[in-house]
């Protein structure tokens, strides 16, 4: 599994297949009862900002997605009952949401599509050719986007979109959703999910099947209850969480201290990336590598020196880089935090939190890289502390004392660390084969996702695609490279100098 742009995954030219919720099951939906939960606090922002697009008649592009290859015949049917049984075991992909609400300053309500309502078929796409110079892996991405545009939206179901390319030897496949009902990890997953119970369908169709559903012939013996838990539990229990959290816990104090300390501000991208205040700009998904696997072994020996996790060093590179590059002699990042407790490790949600991460940096030079990598890893532990209470409580105390300004809510600088080889799909084709991609809307920002797999350690970015804003970001990765090509080299040069001789 990588992540970049979508416009990177190519397939062969073949027929193209969407996924398509029934007739029966499009009318239960319509009808669907409404469920009385709140959503979750990032759903909430992320439905509003939904709701204010669509009034001005703006273009949503605020899904993600992944696709994959697959070897072997193609069968729509089999498939369909695959996704069927997926989204049954999923409840946040029964969820649509009636917006109207927001436009008032209400609260979205959200509708909950029985499990049972639940059915797909696979629909060929009329055959239709690229334009005349148009390549084919060009008008892939166009309809991928198109496709993405029409079906990942939160007011109506289903809020996901999954399709095929099929060759004479396999086929690709294609999944998009709307980012209310899912995150990162879940786009990691589904995919794999959903190729193993494609598999289980292709060996005995139906054998696997849920109580209540017809889907031909075979045993009908019931699905096992599903291991992934409640995403609408955790949205409960996450409100619950923010309700009883008081103003002066540990928690909210952390944020606070963090943002009093960087003059009431979230951060924002290291340089100036040329947009005036509110302005924003076309995506550009820019990714750079930053340690080979060799560079990552060293990494690792060097970090485990220092009694540190690899996490570390990630955050002690991106600090010491923003500080040589600003001139501050602390770094101030706001990192992307899993909440995938017990029970919730492959729920299809959006299951995230965010956190402060402080790392003072008095020396910015190569060799200070050992010296920040503890203290980075020690900002880190202590930053899943402080995401144990959703941001948004403390959000709420420091809008209120007036400790954060709120022009700064906007756009923040995020960070994200993934190591792609602890996912539960690993060594399935689909996850082995796989791209991870969002919708390339509009951003005023450059938030990192940094990822880690077997081969390398690499970054990727959604930019603003204007001249000023890509020098900047051209100097800023380049200045992050040289951290880690440095990191590395002073440790091979401190072996070579005491007679071990040089690694990898």
């Amino acid at each position: 599994m990588i992540l970049g742009a979508m416009g990177t995954w190519t397939t062969r030219p073949g027929r193209v297949v969407h996924l398509r919720p029934t007739p029966e099951a499009l009318a239960a939906a319509q009808t669907a009862p409404v469920d009385p939960g709140p959503p979750s606090f990032l759903q909430g922002d992320h439905l509003r900002a939904f709701a204010a697009r669509r009034a001005s008649g703006g273009t949503h592009r605020a899904w993600t997605g992944t696709a994959t290859h697959l070897d072997g015949p193609f069968d729509g049917a089999a498939l369909a009952r695959a996704l069927t049984r997926f989204v049954r075991r999923h409840e946040g992909l029964r969820t649509w949401f009636d917006v109207d609400p927001c436009a008032d300053g209400g609260a979205p309500v959200r509708h909950l599509v029985p499990a049972e309502a639940v059915g797909f078929t696979a629909e060929p796409v009329p055959a239709l050719s690229p334009a005349p110079g148009l390549s084919w892996d060009e008008w892939v991405t166009g309809h991928l986007t198109a496709t993405f545009d029409a079906a990942c939206r939160p007011d109506s179901w289903a809020p996901f979109a999954l399709g095929a390319v099929v060759t004479d030897d396999g086929f690709g496949l294609f999944w998009g959703c709307d980012h209310a009902f899912t995150d990162g990890g879940s786009q990691l997953m589904v995919l794999s999910e959903i190729e193993e119970l494609y598999t289980e369908e292709l060996a005995e169709p139906g054998a696997a099947r849920e109580p209540g559903a017809s889907r031909g012939p075979g045993p009908s013996r019931p699905e096992p209850p599903p291991t992934a838990g409640s995403f609408l539990a955790h949205a409960r229990a996450e409100h619950e969480l923010a309700a009883a959290t008081p103003a002066d816990a540990p928690q909210i104090q952390a944020w606070s201290d963090a943002v009093t300390a960087h003059g009431g501000k979230l951060p924002q991208f290291a340089l100036d990336l040329g947009l005036p205040p509110g302005e924003t700009a076309p995506v550009k998904i820019r990714s750079a590598t930053l340690l080979d696997a060799a560079g990552l072994a060293r990494m690792d020996e060097l970090a485990a020196e220092r009694g540190a996790r690899f996490t570390g060093a990630v955050f002690a590179g991106i600090a010491l880089t923003d500080t040589r590059l600003t001139g501050a002699d602390a770094w101030f990042g706001v990192t992307v935090v899993g909440t995938r407790g017990p029970g919730f490790e492959t729920t299809q949600g959006w299951l995230c939190n965010f956190a402060p991460v402080t790392v003072p940096v008095p020396d910015g030079g190569p060799a200070s890289f050992a010296a920040v990598l503890p203290v980075a890893d020690a900002a880190f532990r202590q930053a899943r502390k402080v995401a144990e209470v959703p941001v948004h409580a403390a959000l709420g105390v420091m809008l209120a004392g007036g400790v954060l300004d709120p022009a700064s809510l906007g756009s923040p600088q995020l960070i994200s660390y993934l190591d792609l080889r602890r996912f539960p799909g690993v060594g399935r084709p689909a996850y082995d084969n796989g791209l991870h991609f969002t919708g390339e809307g509009r951003t005023a920002n450059a938030s990192l996702w940094v990822n880690r797999d077997h081969e390398r350690l690499y970054v990727v970015t959604q930019t603003p695609d204007t001249p000023a804003a890509q020098a900047a970001v051209d100097r800023y990765l380049a200045e992050l490279r040289a951290t880690f090509a440095a990191a590395v080299a002073v440790r091979d040069e401190r072996l070579e100098a005491a007679g071990a001789g040089p690694l990898g």
